[in-house]
């Protein structure tokens, strides 16, 4: 059973990502001119200064850097440690920080391939997209 994390705080920009997550999606900013996804969000493209809009992303990626948290910071994960802390470069291009959940701490390798799942947050309005290795 997945556990129930705290909702995410602050940071409007980032309200669809973790709404969509909610319902089983997995949305990102991204700018129609420049063909780019972008994270973090902001109101405008980093690039060409126009308008983001969200997108659907397939979930599918992979691990580009991890580590392995042995000592929760968040009494919600006291009893996940060890965990870890990956940043997944998703098939778009785009990469974000987020945890790879439902194995052995150990077994998470760089490169290794994942895909979203989501969690629960103690808002009901908010999800959160973590990852599980595939295969």
């Amino acid at each position: 059973m997945a556990m129930i994390h705290s909702a995410p705080r602050g940071n409007r920009e980032a309200r669809p990502h973790w709404v969509a997550a909610r319902a089983g999606r997995l949305a990102m900013p991204f700018c129609e001119p420049c063909s780019s996804w972008n994270w973090p969000p902001a109101g405008d493209c980093p690039h060409c200064a126009t308008a983001l809009t969200w997108r659907d992303c397939a979930g599918a990626g992979k691990v580009v850097s991890f580590s392995i948290v042995r000592r929760a910071v968040q009494p919600e994960w006291k009893d996940h440690a060890p965990y870890v802390v990956a940043v997944i470069e998703l098939a778009e291009g785009v990469r974000l920080l987020s945890n790879v959940v439902d194995c052995a701490a150990e077994a998470v390798t760089m490169g290794a391939a994942v895909q979203v799942v989501f969690h629960e947050t103690t808002d009901p309005e908010l999800g959160l997209p973590v990852f599980r290795l595939k295969g």
